[in-house]
């Protein structure tokens, strides 16, 4: 019987699974095929077996001269089929390779091989191949073999199968994850500190309430990593005394604040902006916004011809004294504001502010930090979010490291916070996959249309039953 080699190949199966490492025999007693992996791993196909002709197999099967038997590996399911490759096994003395069965076999796969049997012992053949998936690729694949006689010149005989010997193993699916860039900070950025000095006192004073931290964020930027652009420096006073007083007061502090600066630090002079600002009146308006104290919101909304007069009237009630004691220190001061361009990202440089003063680090360097390491750090991904709640970036980081420790719910709370881009998207329909639910996974993953993860993740929704 004559049969045409490539038609032969795709025709149908009945899917009846064979767990791979179990051993098949392949026809009669021609030998056996042990399939040790079949394997879906993303868009790839690993498998491995090996193929073990028996002895002498002319002799079972009547081989002799330039006849064959040709075993055919492939995936399949229903009316599809992806050949795997080729073995032409000739007899032991004989020589079956002749043009008409090499343009059979070079017609429907590149992976031929040819061998001869053996007379005295088995021929021991191993095969391993990463194929990529093809669109109808699912759990109900199959990898088969099918078995043929070349018995003479255009003639190809089938002997058995295809016969199914593995069942596809569809191993964890891991969707693809997009990433989410971080909002451009813009090339200058800016950084505020302040340096307290006790009642009246307008001189060094590195030891007092934060003074020594403020002092060392400002050692972080002079580094060749940045570059200073402006430093403004601002002196205030607390409303005691008079204003005229206190505008001289609020000068000396803003002087010896920039003469800390400048004796310490490499920083150019023209890049200084000095002033006094006089009396510092907003500590004791969010002291009033916060009170209860009917005398003190009557204060609040009286008119005065000045703030002396202002200032005088406060003394007579009763709350002046706590103002004085919690709200007066820290209105005797001068601020810090520090623009600078991060010429090159130092990790060591941006976790010294981040240590310090995490609130003074931006966006994109949070994203930085946190993925500094192949382990998203949670630590930084969550006091990023404090000072950056809405931030697309900072929210999608979350989210992934919360299915990386299989909270797919919270996953999905954190990317509805993290805007409407298709790389958004794509991971909602991720975090669906891996809840199971194939309806709302789609739908997501339709609106990242376009995008090359979500497009993966389309092929890979399939697997999921």
């Amino acid at each position: 019987m004559k049969t045409l080699f490539k038609g032969f190949l795709i025709a149908s199966l009945m899917f009846i699974g064979v767990a791979a490492n179990a051993q098949t025999k392949i026809y009669s007693n021609v030998g056996t095929i042990d399939v040790t992996k079949a394997e879906l791993n993303g868009d790839q196909i690993d498998v491995a077996y090996t193929v073990t002709i028996d002895p002498d197999i002319q002799n079972i099967i009547g081989l002799r001269g330039n006849k064959a038997v040709v075993l055919t590996t492939a995936l399949a399911e229903g009316e599809y089929k992806q050949l795997i490759e080729c073995l032409v096994i000739s007899p032991a003395n004989g020589n079956a390779r002749t043009p008409w069965l090499e343009a059979r076999c070079d017609d429907v796969t590149n992976n031929v091989r040819w061998f001869n049997a053996k007379a005295d012992e088995p021929l021991v053949i191993k095969s391993n191949y990463t194929l990529k998936a093809k669109d109808w690729t699912s759990p109900r694949t199959v990898m088969t073999i099918t078995t043929q006689e070349y018995k003479s010149e255009e003639c190809l005989v089938r002997l058995a199968g295809p016969k199914n010997i593995a069942k596809l193993d569809v191993k964890d699916l891991v969707p693809a994850w997009a990433d989410v860039a971080a909002s451009n900070d813009g090339p200058v950025k800016r950084l505020a500190t302040k340096l307290y000095y006790p009642v009246n006192v307008t001189k060094e004073v590195d030891d007092y309430l934060e003074n020594s931290q403020a002092l060392s964020l400002l050692r972080t930027l002079d580094s060749p990593n940045f570059e200073v652009t402006d430093i403004t420096i601002n002196g205030w006073a607390s409303p005691e005394a008079t204003v005229a007083y206190n505008q001289k007061l609020s000068e000396r502090r803003a002087a010896t604040m920039k003469e800390i600066v400048s004796s310490r630090y490499s920083f150019p002079e023209s890049v200084y902006n000095v002033a006094g600002k006089g009396e510092y009146w907003e500590g004791v308006e969010e002291y009033v916004a916060a009170s209860n104290d009917a005398a003190l919101k009557k204060w609040a909304e009286r008119s005065f011809s000045n703030l002396d007069a202002r200032e005088a009237a406060l003394k007579q009630l009763s709350a002046y004294k706590d103002i004085f004691n919690t709200v007066y220190p820290r209105s005797r001061f001068a601020d810090c504001n520090v623009s600078y361009k991060l010429v090159n990202y130092d990790e060591a440089a941006v976790r010294s502010i981040y240590n310090q003063f995490p609130e003074q680090v931006q966006e994109s360097e949070y994203v930085a930090l946190a993925t500094a390491n192949d382990k998203i750090d949670k630590a930084v991904i969550e006091k990023g979010l404090k000072y950056y709640p809405e931030s697309a970036a900072l929210n999608n980081l979350a989210a992934k490291a919360a299915v990386a420790d299989g909270q797919y719910r919270q996953a999905i709370s954190y990317l509805q916070k993290a805007g409407d881009s298709k790389e958004v998207f794509n991971n909602l329909g991720a975090c669906y996959m891996l809840l199971g639910d194939r309806n709302a996974a789609a739908s997501n993953l339709q609106r990242a249309y376009g995008l090359p993860e979500a497009s993966q993740n389309m092929q890979m929704l399939r697997y999921i039953q």
